[in-house]
């Protein structure tokens, strides 16, 4: 399939021959400008992975060459949002071995993972499709335990050919056709290094994503897939339920606060100390205001301009172009 993305002339990377051989996995890790993390995500996934690519999205600092220093194989394309990068790669990106693993560059895998992935894959049955990991993230230096936040178990690993991305703009899981799902113990750790102005910006950005998938569900304009398919969780079962029946339902504001209750109250999110309160209060009260006043603000904007007039807008001022595209029962494949 052709990319018409990516720069001109960009080629698809071979295997490097010298890559020292742990399983038979091929680890997929997309980046921008993430030159503090990616050498600690490499190395992390070495004693594992017996093939890395880094799909980049034209980097202005070092993380190019320092990815290739480490070992990985890289190749670069123009990004659109997380889901489409990460299909275009699975659907692109030469894999010649038995399973593939998702890590951000900003994750690193726990001495006990490593372990219980280098015991457990090569001895599973045909049966199983794929292994959930437990996330734990780390911020301004502590683990958040609490909160409902961990442990966040999520399907990372999956054998090559089976796995797909659920196409959304914020909050996209990845699947399995078919096929089950088993568990490795141990931790994949996301800890960003950065600081906490450039932690909300990046979640200003990620709440205009996140508005776009309410407003696509509220307008039906088809940018986003909003039906589960594949083997999914019985906690992405329940997420979707919530977040497709129950969520847009609440008075908007108001659910913003109800779920920072629940996640620091509730859940005990107050038990994390200091980090904990700045984490739920960001995460789950100051983010998600700000979805529903984006919201606000994107309706009021149809109403006197029109969509398309909103849809450039969002393209001319916050670099999100999402396009016409609608999406066929078979995720990462346009109609």
């Amino acid at each position: 399939m052709a990319d018409t993305g990516a720069r001109e002339g960009t080629k698809v990377p071979t295997k490097n021959a010298s890559w020292s051989s742990g399983l038979s996995l091929t680890a997929i890790i997309l980046t921008y400008d993430e030159e503090l993390h990616i050498e600690r995500c490499i190395r992390s996934i070495k004693s594992v992975a017996s093939r890395i690519y880094v799909v980049d999205s034209f980097s202005t600092d070092a993380t190019v060459e320092i990815a290739r220093r480490e070992g990985a194989e890289v190749v670069q394309r123009n990004f659109k949002n997380q889901a489409d990068q990460f299909q275009w790669a699975l659907d692109n990106l030469p894999t010649d071995t038995d399973w593939v693993m998702r890590i951000d560059a900003d994750e690193y895998i726990s001495t006990e993972l490593a372990t219980s992935m280098t015991t457990l894959i090569p001895r599973a049955p045909a049966s199983v499709s794929g292994f959930y990991v437990d996330r734990l993230v780390v911020f301004l230096g502590r683990p958040i335990r609490h909160g409902g936040f961990y442990p966040m178990r999520v399907l990372k690993i999956w054998r090559t050919g089976l796995g797909r991305v659920e196409q959304r703009w914020i909050d996209e899981y990845c699947v399995v056709k078919h096929g089950l799902v088993d568990y490795c113990p141990g931790d994949l750790i996301d800890e960003n290094l950065r600081d906490l102005t450039w932690w909300t910006d990046k979640h200003n950005k990620y709440s205009s994503r996140r508005m776009i998938d309410l407003l696509d569900y509220e307008l039906q304009l088809g940018l986003s897939q909003h039906a589960l398919s594949g083997n999914v969780s019985r906690r992405q079962v329940v997420y979707h339920r919530i977040k497709a029946n129950i969520y847009p339902a609440l008075p908007p504001y108001f659910r913003a606060l109800a779920y920072y209750l629940y996640r620091y109250v509730l859940r005990l999110g107050f038990l994390d100390g200091q980090q904990g309160l700045i984490f739920c209060f960001l995460q789950a009260l100051w983010n998600l205001f700000l979805v529903d006043a984006k919201l606000y603000e994107a309706r009021r904007m149809i109403a006197a301009e029109g969509l398309d007039s909103f849809i450039k807008h969002l393209r001319d001022a916050q670099g999100l172009d999402v396009g016409p595209p609608r999406w066929d029962s078979e995720p990462g494949r346009r109609t």
